[in-house]
């Protein structure tokens, strides 16, 4: 999968940000500026915090649970920080393969979490923020263009703690000891005139293409994705409670009240107008059966009234052998064979082939017949 690489304001550019999107052979398809709107979808989003919004610092943690990590760090960062660590975000660095910590990073939360809302707000959320600091290598430095009369430096200890300069680029060479040195191509001249060493060609966007590989990712504790939902929710609740948000809280309140009374005045004339279907029913039942002590179903006790009526009568009653059969030699050809025949009062099953019995029940609901066909088998049984 494609990573799209940008470089993350601290303060809203009108401009937009600087993009980078990396292949995943680890080649550069394409670079520029563009709104974070704008930028490419389908594929995993990674920010990079500019070096100047934050530090990072060689420590050495044991392997502590995740649980205790933020407390370790502070209790480790406490007396190198120079602002009131709570109004500072800790992150730790990927850890070794024993679980101890080497490198953290730390940074001012309000405007880390500033500019990841602005992202958000522009519909993309930043799956890792790799801060800038962890991409030079070690004894490594970079010197990239500010502005037309400015210049960046960036530079990585072996240690592995990170710095930055701003300098003037007609001023005197910055102190700088790098094993390696890499600059813009438009900085060679400045950088062999400095320092009078040998210097790699390598521009910003090289530099940024780095993070879709880092094992850094600042969203940690508050700012990890789950935490925003967190903070989603509160923000939900919070303005909820505003009195703008609770008149429109108690309009909905409500009108769902009055939904819910409807609801039962409706189930309340459906309820009485079965009762009072029911009582006509027995009525009419009670008339034309003069002997019958009770009607407790009208229904069962008619159906069973007429078919001792036919039986008196020596018609057959509709779950005879005779109706059923009738009943069959409508819904079969009159050229189908009947392989076999078993009768239960009111139901009769026919063996007549597959084919004969799927269509036979296509014409069983138009004579008001309950029919079903298993396998070669029709089933058939009259409606009460």
């Amino acid at each position: 999968m494609d990573t799209a690489v940008i470089r993350l304001n601290p303060t809203a550019a009108a401009d937009g940000v600087d993009f980078v999107r990396v292949g995943a052979d680890g080649s550069r398809a394409e670079q520029g500026r563009l709104q974070p709107a704008l930028l490419p979808r389908g594929m995993r989003l990674v920010a990079v915090w500019p070096a100047e919004e934050h530090a990072l610092f060689a420590l050495q943690l044991p392997a502590v649970a995740t649980a205790r990590l933020r407390g370790a760090l502070a209790g480790a960062l406490e007396e190198r920080l120079l602002d009131d660590p709570a109004s500072q975000h800790l992150a730790a660095g990927p850890r070794e393969a024993d679980g101890t910590l080497k490198l953290a990073c730390a940074c001012t939360l309000d405007t880390l979490s500033d500019a990841l809302r602005r992202l958000a707000d522009a519909a993309r959320e930043a799956d890792t923020v790799v801060p800038e600091g962890a991409l030079i290598e070690p004894g490594e430095a970079w010197l990239l263009p500010l502005d037309t009369r400015r210049v960046r430096l960036l530079w990585r200890g072996t240690d592995g703690e990170a710095g930055w300069l701003h300098a003037d680029a007609s001023g005197d060479a910055p102190p700088l000891q790098a094993a390696r040195l890499r600059c813009a191509p438009t900085l060679r001249a400045l950088a062999t005139r400095w320092w009078a060493q040998s210097v790699e060609d390598g521009d910003a966007a090289e530099l940024l293409a780095r993070a879709a590989s880092s094992a850094w990712n600042l969203r940690q504790f508050e700012l990890a994705p789950q935490a925003a939902v967190q903070r989603g929710l509160l923000a939900v609740r919070e303005a909820l409670r505003t009195p703008a948000w609770r008149r429109v809280v108690r309009l909905a309140l409500v009108l769902l009240l009055v939904q819910v009374v409807g609801l039962e005045a409706l189930a309340l004339q459906l309820h009485a107008r079965r009762h009072r279907l029911e009582a006509e029913l027995r009525s009419a039942a009670s008339h034309a059966l003069p002997g019958q002590p009770a009607i407790l179903d009208a229904a069962l006790q008619m159906h069973r009234a007429l078919d001792a009526a036919r039986a008196r009568a020596g018609v057959p009653g509709s779950g005879s052998l005779e109706t059923l059969l009738g009943a069959a030699a409508q819904v079969l050809p009159p050229t189908r064979d009947v392989h076999g025949l078993v009768y239960q009062p009111g139901r009769l099953q026919l063996a007549v082939g597959a084919s004969a019995a799927q269509a036979a029940v296509s014409r069983c609901e138009a004579l008001g017949l309950h029919c079903e066909a298993d396998d070669a088998t029709l089933h058939l049984e009259l409606e009460p």
